[in-house]
């Protein structure tokens, strides 16, 4: 696996994991994250690039710190 898909699919992971706990549904998330909910799927399985516009967006809604994510990711 490139290093590059490897950030996509463990940044994804965790937000999956963290969204799973938080919203009844991906829908639910994509909406209060302000994107398409096949935008949403596609990052959960680490096969869209984030910007950081939208990893704010997506942090804010997990109520997660951007650093700590990418902390906790390994970046």
């Amino acid at each position: 696996m490139s290093k590059e898909k490897d950030i996509l699919v463990r940044v994804g992971d965790y937000i999956g994991k963290r969204a799973k706990v938080k919203f009844k549904s991906n829908v639910e998330f994509a909406n209060t994250c302000d994107i398409n909910e096949s935008t949403v799927r596609r990052i959960l399985q680490g096969k869209q690039n984030i910007s950081l516009k939208v990893l704010k967006r997506i942090c804010e809604a997990l109520d997660v710190k951007m650093s700590d994510l990418l902390k906790e990711t390994g970046f």
